[in-house]
């Protein structure tokens, strides 16, 4: 009988194509599904940060802390920007932002 070679785990002749397929097609659909459940993250961090960015405008934000309500609105369009790009990086970067001239706003305003 004739040994048939082994790559890794997937024995080589007609089938390895397939399972190759196969392999490239669970890679691929775990690559969009971890995408897609950091961005619905970003989202609900998103409303969560426009939330209390309309508090701190309505605590009187704009004349009391104006630099810190100006830059966190400012980042939080940016951070729209990314997330409509589908950058998870850089909707990333800019919550971070957003998170801190919002907690330094709502500390002055009260």
């Amino acid at each position: 009988m004739k040994e048939r070679k082994r790559f890794f785990f997937i024995e080589r002749g007609e089938n390895m194509l397939k399972k190759t397929g196969i392999w490239a097609l669970v890679l691929g659909l775990s690559f969009v599904l971890f995408t897609g459940c950091a961005m619905v993250k970003h989202k609900q961090t998103y409303s969560d940060y426009e939330a209390q960015l309309q508090t701190l405008k309505a605590q009187g934000g704009e004349e009391k802390a104006p630099y810190e309500t100006a830059k966190a609105e400012g980042y939080l369009k940016a951070m729209k920007s990314e997330m409509d790009e589908r950058d998870v990086r850089g909707a990333a970067l800019f919550s971070e932002k957003v998170d801190q001239y919002l907690q330094q706003g709502l500390k002055k305003v009260q």
